[in-house]
């Protein structure tokens, strides 16, 4: 028999003793199942009766009622229990119980198992479409693999989100504030914004952060700032950029650590796609701007057009990346929501659509752990009014982004509508010379702090972005 044939022969993953040990102690203490149900479905039993007399207890549980022997008898009836009675099949299982204390553990030894099962029926399904003698389209065999891998190890990330008891959580507050008076653990992922840290406290795990603007107002440049501060102090940061390349956005980072104001020549983004005119001095800085990008762990994903469960499945893919490298995925970036593609599910109904990409992303960052940072375009309504900084209703597309974001910056650049005003005045002349360089961070909403307006020094060239001094 050679590998192939016995992997197709194979017997699937399963926990056997675990599952009768389980059940034989709820069936003991019915207080085990409220332990077990944090970690196991009733679809995660690897036999099929086992399933049937779990589904009915938790049922019987949720109806406030006692969980014994008669209900196990009235729910199997005669069921074929391969030779063995009923009433001996239960008395087996009790014999074979676990305690109530490691009823959690037997519990998280069938859900393993349950998941490592789905890891082996995908392995089969790709191992029949590559040796059928029906040609399959790989594109479409690897992609529902995919998803249904991610399936299972986004069940293994999702851990922390599982119920806590308020003491516990209290003790878990107690003890991080111990830590940030102590100076051992920071308060939240920096922006790198001093005036908005502090304003703001970082950002805080779980949270969905908006930073919206309308076109040319910085929002990438506020985003890799954002990126880099981010990894530079808390951790690997994933930058989904499905607008521009790799390439395109190195050359951003690379003119912004390569900038140095008393320097001679300025080193814009667009100078360093168009290399030909840069001086040795410049393309001696743009080689220590590379060395500093290598040691910054932000990792680019620059695919266009990517959906929500793809962006999730990668995020998740990253976590796992870092904690093997012994560190915390900091956040994540999304450049931006407007071009995620939507699912079939709400085709043409652009409010639906964009309400399920929000509540996606919120939903990403609560079950990783970790902020979400969603850059997001503004609808034209601003160019209308005659003040053009952003307000929460300028939100494209659906209400739902306010509704789900946790923090919503609005940016604004004066100079830009300056600039590209016809028949200007000489005040306006003056108030473009001051305001050439300035970026303004206005917090619209945030859940748990003010709401205040920070002004930046920015250099929309160099990508260039950091507090303004005051």
């Amino acid at each position: 028999m050679n590998a192939l044939t016995a992997s197709l022969d194979a017997i699937p993953p399963n926990a056997m003793e675990s599952e009768q040990g389980l059940l034989g102690a709820i069936l003991h203490h019915n207080d085990a199942i409220d332990r077990a149900r944090d970690f196991v479905q009733p679809e995660d039993f690897s036999d099929l009766v086992h399933q049937q007399i779990f589904a009915a207890m938790v049922v019987r549980r949720d109806a406030g009622e006692a969980i014994d022997l008669g209900l196990m008898k009235a729910v199997l009836g005669d069921a074929d229990l391969g030779g063995v009675t009923v009433g001996q099949y239960l008395v087996n299982l009790m014999h074979g119980a676990t305690t109530v204390s490691n009823a959690p553990s037997y519990a998280r030894l069938i859900a393993q198992a349950a998941r490592m099962r789905t890891v082996f029926e995908t392995a089969q399904i790709g191992i029949a479409a590559m040796t059928g003698s029906t040609v399959h389209d790989p594109a479409e065999t690897a992609g529902s693999m995919i998803e249904a891998l991610d399936a299972v190890a986004s069940a293994a990330l999702a851990e922390h989100a599982r119920r806590v008891s308020l003491g516990a959580s209290a003790a878990n507050v107690l003890a991080r504030a111990n830590q940030i008076r102590q100076g051992t653990a920071p308060r939240g992922v920096p922006y790198g914004i001093p005036r908005l840290d502090a304003a703001t406290l970082g950002m805080r795990p779980g949270q969905l952060v908006i930073l919206a603007g309308r076109p040319a107002m910085g929002k990438t440049t506020v985003g890799l700032h954002v990126a880099i501060s981010a990894a530079r102090q808390s951790g690997p940061v994933g930058f989904f950029s499905l607008e521009m390349d790799g390439d395109e956005l190195s050359e951003r980072v690379m003119a912004a650590v390569a900038y140095d104001p008393r320097a001679r020549e300025v080193i814009s983004y667009r100078a360093i796609a168009d290399a030909g005119s840069l001086s040795n001095e410049a393309m001696e800085r743009l080689i220590e701007a590379q060395r500093t990008c290598a040691g910054i762990p932000v990792w680019i994903e620059p695919q266009a057009g990517l959906t929500l469960a793809q962006i999730a499945a990668r995020a998740r893919q990253m976590r796992l990346q870092a904690e093997r490298q012994g560190k915390p995925l900091a956040a994540i970036v999304v450049d931006h929501i407007g071009l995620i593609r939507p699912s079939k599910r709400y085709s043409g109904n652009r409010v639906q659509e964009m309400t399920e990409i929000s509540s996606g992303l919120k939903g990403l960052a609560k079950e990783l752990g970790i902020p979400v940072i969603g850059l997001c375009q503004l609808n034209r309504e601003v160019e209308k009014r005659p003040d053009k900084r952003p307000l929460l209703s300028d939100l494209r597309d659906s209400g739902s982004i306010e509704q789900d974001a946790d923090v919503v910056l609005g940016l604004f650049r004066e100079a830009y509508y300056l600039e590209h005003k016809v028949g200007r005045t000489d005040e306006e002349d003056i108030r473009l010379s001051d305001c050439q360089n300035e970026l303004e961070i206005e917090i619209l909403k945030q859940r748990s702090g003010p709401t205040i307006r920070v002004t930046c020094f920015c250099d929309v060239a160099c990508n260039v972005l950091a507090e303004a001094a005051r």
